[in-house]
């Protein structure tokens, strides 16, 4: 089993920034989470970020970021952020997710309704 990611340190940076408000970069059933990602998208997942008390996670495949909502069974691309600190920052500067651009995934599950 893999532990919780620790997110808190970053090897291109001395000073990171935090964790956005709302968020927290600490998961208890990281291996389910990321399999309900890749099921609900068809990405493979790493965990990045969780919506304390609400339905949002936010992940990494390949090199690109995305957002993907349980409650809505919704997804998006992050098309602005490269990186996780652009991420935090870009979520930190404007507050929650307004400093995020946006780009609607297909719908994954259309398919395998047949």
């Amino acid at each position: 089993r893999r532990k919780a990611h620790n997110l808190s340190q970053d090897a291109h940076s001395s000073k990171s920034p935090s964790v956005p408000k709302g968020w927290t970069a600490e998961f208890t059933n990281c291996d389910a989470e990321e399999t309900m990602l890749h099921y609900s998208t068809g990405l493979t997942a790493t965990l990045e970020l969780a919506e304390i008390n609400g339905s949002c996670y936010i992940f990494s495949s390949d090199k690109d970021y995305y957002m993907w909502n349980t409650a809505s069974e919704q997804g998006w691309r992050i098309i602005n952020v490269k990186s996780r600190e652009e991420l935090y920052s870009k979520m930190a500067a404007k507050g929650r997710l307004e400093g995020l651009k946006l780009e609607a995934l297909p719908d994954f599950g259309s398919d395998l309704e047949e």
